[in-house]
């Protein structure tokens, strides 16, 4: 579909929202129908929604030969200590903060807790905060697909706090979630 086409698409759909959430306001509509659409994971629905009609096919990718094993570079840390309901991680050098999956870049700003901060909500769900970053790269409402660049690090460690179904994961669990091995379950 042409660059046109989803800008129209986007548009359409962003003056349907603010009407609607005009009409809730004058109280034409007397249902909440813009709560439905203000948190993170509705987000990822809607743009899964018009994903799907715009069929934005990515190019499929064909191996041809098996090459070494890639690791994540986020696995292979220096150290790792308890901060503010995440972990501080520390790595020898700076490196690129590459998006785990797809998912949409819900905030980058500013933090008292951990001054320059994007969290990503990941299509699985997971909400992924990283804190103490150098440099964005990508913008808030940005969709991301594996391997995109988020940020940049600015010094050689970073904040990292992930939430799953709208609860922080346990501190202790997350070299298990950086090494990416096994599926962590979450005690609510």
């Amino acid at each position: 579909m042409k660059w046109r086409t989803k800008w129209l698409v986007a548009i359409v759909l962003t003056l349907g929202v603010i009407s609607v959430a005009k009409l809730e306001e004058a109280e034409v509509i007397r249902q909440p129908v813009t709560q439905y659409i203000t948190s993170g994971q509705d987000f990822v629905a809607v743009k899964k929604w018009v994903a799907s009609m715009i069929k934005d096919t990515e190019e499929e990718k064909i191996a041809v030969m098996a090459g070494p094993e890639i690791v994540d570079p986020f696995s292979v840390y220096e150290s790792m200590q308890p901060y503010k309901g995440g972990v501080l991680v520390s790595y020898t050098n700076p490196m690129p903060i590459e998006a785990q999956s797809s998912g949409l870049v819900v905030f980058t700003g500013f933090t008292r807790e951990s001054a320059k901060t994007i969290t990503v909500l990941y299509d699985d769900g997971d909400e992924v905060t990283y804190g103490f970053v150098g440099k964005f790269t990508k913008l808030p409402y940005t969709a991301v697909k594996k391997g995109d660049t988020l940020a940049l690090m600015g010094d050689e460690a970073i904040f990292l706090m992930v939430k799953r179904d709208g609860v922080t994961l346990d501190v202790t669990l997350l070299p298990t979630y950086l090494s990416g091995d096994t599926p962590l379950e979450v005690d609510e």
